[in-house]
């Protein structure tokens, strides 16, 4: 088995699929052996990568993900990999069908996870058209936030490396670390060793230059 890819279904079965336990670092799914089944992350955090080039997003308690298993042919360059401990509820094509069919606050609950996927990524679309490098950097920082952070200094959800960063916002890790340097400069970002921002300082720099004025 490739890596530590765990694909096998273990823990309970029933209506609300298996229960699942991954370490940090374990891929879930890969280009090698796509996804069998669609989870739903119960604790810890994923990565979701299309290939080696390109991070397309990150995953929290709640996200369903490895939904491409329902496409008769899929492409197969998707990669699901743990940045924590992690777990995370499987459930099968026949288990995913009659559970829709019996709890619609379970299948609204899906729907409504996979409409805010398809949001951030129609944003990010529309970032990568009309943002420059050292703002898609900032938004994608600012989307890191707690739900809840309103001021003061706030540890992000999440604490890429710089060329995590790079293939998420589609520049270069040097580029990556000289705006990273800059938001330190202006005294809103820090790292100890996770990432830290205040609230205001990032606010204020993502602030459209009309409104400043």
């Amino acid at each position: 088995m490739p890596g530590n890819l765990i694909q096998r279904r273990t823990g309970r079965k029933g209506d609300r699929g298996g229960s699942l336990d991954f370490p940090r670092g374990t891929r879930l799914f890969d280009s090698n052996h796509p996804p069998r089944c669609l989870y739903l992350l119960r604790s810890g955090r994923i990565q979701l990568a299309s290939g080696r080039q390109a991070i397309v997003d990150y995953l929290t308690t709640g996200d369903f993900f490895g939904e491409k298993f329902l496409l008769s042919s899929q492409r197969g360059d998707q990669v699901a990999k743990s940045l924590a401990p992690v777990r995370v509820s499987a459930f099968s094509r026949s288990e995913l069908v009659n559970l829709m069919q019996q709890d619609r606050r379970f299948a609204l609950r899906l729907l409504k996870n996979l409409a805010l996927r398809l949001d951030r990524h129609e944003e990010r679309i529309r970032d990568f058209v009309a943002e420059r490098a050292e703002r898609r950097l900032a938004r994608l920082l600012f989307s890191f936030l707690p739900a809840r952070a309103a001021s003061g200094w706030v540890r992000l959800c999440f604490s890429p490396s710089n060329s995590e960063l790079a293939k998420t916002i589609g520049t270069t890790r040097w580029r990556i670390a000289h705006f990273m340097r800059h938001f330190q400069q202006l005294g809103w970002l820090d790292r100890r060793p996770d990432l830290w921002v205040l609230c205001e300082g990032i606010r204020e720099f993502l602030e459209p230059a009309a409104k400043k004025g």
